[in-house]
């Protein structure tokens, strides 16, 4: 076991025993149908996610029926007993490896999307939907106002569907009363503006909840354990705060078998990002909350949020400040993240990037993907992948994570794998990635790729080597994987000469000297992410992005410009370069306007080009040849990590 012994001490909550302390936590799947039942992918991913390793495995949001509760679609309809037949078989799954099932079962309440009306216990809107609906031009959403009959039915369907739980086989599941959901819109005075016994004073507020809980246990009795999971502070002014939570966890104390401590709510953009952190946010960020929780109170505690490694687990629960660890995002990235710390292998765990690539898939409605674990969510896909590759040898020309994946992919199915890589090392454009300063996730799993490489006895890495024709024609591979990324874009503009004027890449790489006044041209990923460390290190920064932020725009993005404005960049949407002057620069808006900012550097993050002149060179060389990555399309590390798998697949 190592140095994780407190990881990998059973534990007893309630009735239920787990064989470590590592919750895999709820996140959205959307693996199941659009009726509400289940699928054998479904069955195939919380499976796979067993084999890793953890105590629990969480099953992510689950409605209480499809009415009015369902923020994610598709998944299980835990309003009908079809639930229970997919639930059993996910149970039976899991408890294969020794883990026990739970599932997150909510109900949105006014934070619907997919609704026209919602119902919550006030009329009050959220921050998004109103600034969506006048994005948009149209009246909010309406919002109905819960009444006794309303709510005596919620509570019976909440019970229903942890009854339904129990009958599927399963120990335990979790109340969702966290993220500004139902439960959360009764209980914060944020959301909550009734002047009934439901609102007003803190014991009205939480009657909603304690009625859930009293019903919820009559259905299922003591046998049964109950996981609340809570927002120890919404972060919103008006919203619930540490101190008050607190005192609300005291009145159901005893009515729950384990506490999950979160924080923030769904329903604004500014508080996403302490439920699910970014790369830009701090590793274990909600850890305070669980130790004070754990400090202050009884009941064992979950810590949640941005636990990314086993050290950390390890550390979190050494220091007395959890009971238990969540993490989602380093399981499914990882594959055998627990398990592996357990057999003394810690080191072959995948890292996280914290990227939001899985929350954006559950957020479009389509089955989970992990950025750069190509096989997550395609459990039953893989099945169809013959275990061994009919080509011996294959060229791999570029060691960026496409090159570096497909020679990985390949090794693993029995090919010897070439890489040619013109530079002295691996990696590509995640070198210039990793070398932003808060981007540890993408150095840890830069330094895992190269890490793997080097173990493969199968890998053959030539550096600084450009794959010639000659050279590949002499090496007769079986088959041909291109993977030669990208160049920057950089287009003509007047005052480009100017040596003010210099490349991103340059900036994060520390190969240029900006002055204190910077305005950066592109509010992409790139661009932004630059702009943030800039600010961080004292510079005043100007962004500007020739697009404006819609109401669709994604929420990562969203949260990232909150972010950049609480670090003082100034925001220049809608506006174009025109030219770099003596001063500065002057932009151009859609109609023609111009805007003079003034700047000691001007930098340019324009984006890239796929580099096809060495695709054409090549072509021909070998029976099979695969175009991979940036140099077939111009994308993400996903698109790279997943061409690079999909390519060594067909080996």
């Amino acid at each position: 076991m190592g140095n994780y012994d407190h990881v990998f001490t059973p534990f007893t909550f309630g009735p239920v025993t787990v064989k470590n302390r590592i919750e895999m936590a709820p996140t959205g799947y959307n693996m199941g149908l659009f009726n509400g039942e289940g699928t054998e992918a479904m069955v195939a991913y919380y499976e796979r996610l067993a084999r890793g390793g953890a105590g629990i495995i969480t099953i992510g949001e689950t409605p209480i029926d499809f009415g009015y509760s369902n923020t994610f679609r598709p998944c299980l309809n835990l309003g009908s007993d079809d639930a229970i037949h997919y639930l059993f078989r996910v149970n039976e799954a899991v408890a294969r490896y020794g883990a026990k099932l739970s599932i997150e079962i909510q109900h949105g309440g006014r934070s619907i999307r997919s609704r026209s009306e919602n119902i919550a216990p006030s009329s009050v809107h959220d921050s998004n939907e109103l600034a969506a609906a006048e994005a948009e031009g149209r009246p909010p959403k309406r919002i109905i106002e819960m009444d006794q009959a309303m709510i005596d039915e919620v509570v019976e369907s909440f019970a229903n569907a942890f009854l339904r739980c129990k009958r599927a086989g399963m120990e335990m599941a979790m109340l969702h009363g966290a993220h500004g959901h139902l439960i959360a819109q009764f209980l914060s005075p944020y959301s909550n503006k009734r002047t009934d016994s439901y609102g007003g004073s803190l014991e009205n507020r939480a009657r909603f909840a304690i009625e859930v809980l009293d019903a919820i246990r009559a259905k299922v009795g003591r046998d049964f354990a109950i996981e609340y999971r809570i927002s120890a502070d919404e972060l919103v002014d008006g919203g619930m705060c540490p101190d008050e939570t607190i005192e609300f966890v005291r009145m159901i104390e005893d009515k729950i078998d384990l506490l999950h401590v979160s924080a923030g709510m769904c329903s604004t953009d500014r508080t996403m990002r302490n439920m699910i952190q970014p790369m830009y946010m701090p590793h274990c960020v909600n850890v305070p909350y669980a130790e004070q929780f754990k400090r202050e109170l009884s009941v064992p505690v979950v810590a949640v949020g941005s636990i990314t490694t086993m050290e950390e687990a390890e550390a979190v629960l050494a220091a007395g400040q959890a009971d238990l660890v969540a993490m989602a995002r380093a399981i499914m990235a990882g594959g055998n993240t627990v398990e592996n710390a357990r057999r003394g292998h810690a080191e072959d765990t995948r890292p996280c990037l914290r990227c939001w690539t899985c929350n954006r898939h559950s957020g479009m409605g389509v089955p989970v993907r992990c950025a750069v674990n190509p096989e997550l969510g395609k459990e039953l896909q893989l099945l169809r992948i013959p275990s061994k590759a009919t080509a011996s040898l294959v060229a791999i020309v570029g060691g960026g994570p496409a090159g570096m994946q497909a020679a990985l992919t390949a090794a693993e199915r029995g090919c010897r794998a070439v890489i040619f890589e013109r530079d002295e090392v691996l990696g590509g454009k995640l070198v210039l990635a990793a070398a932003v300063e808060y981007k540890q996730d993408i150095r840890r799993y830069l330094g895992w790729l190269r890490d793997q490489i080097e173990k493969s006895d199968r890998i053959e890495v030539r550096l600084g080597t450009e794959a010639t024709p000659d050279a590949l024609r002499a090496l007769e591979p079986d088959a041909l994987i291109i993977a030669a990324g990208s160049e920057p874009h950089i287009p003509s503009f007047p005052g480009q000469e100017l040596n003010r004027v210099i490349w991103f890449g340059d900036v994060d790489a520390g190969a240029a000297t900006v002055g204190d006044r910077v305005v950066l041209i592109g509010g992409g990923p790139s661009g932004a992410e630059t702009a943030l460390q800039l600010a961080r290190d004292g510079k005043a920064v100007t962004l500007v992005d020739r697009n404006l932020r819609a109401a669709a725009t994604a929420r990562w993005v969203k949260c990232l410009d909150i972010e950049l404005e609480d670090t003082g960049v100034r925001l220049v949407f809608g506006h174009q370069l025109d030219r770099v002057t003596e001063n500065g620069v002057v932009l151009v808006d859609g109609k023609g306007r111009e805007v003079s900012v003034e700047a000691d550097t001007v930098v340019l993050s324009l984006g890239f080009r796929p580099n096809r002149q060495t695709v054409d060179d090549l072509a021909g060389i070998a029976p099979d040849t695969y175009v991979i990555g940036d140099c077939r399309r111009v994308n993400s590390v996903m698109q790279a990590v997943h061409d690079g798998f999909n390519a060594a697949s067909l080996l």
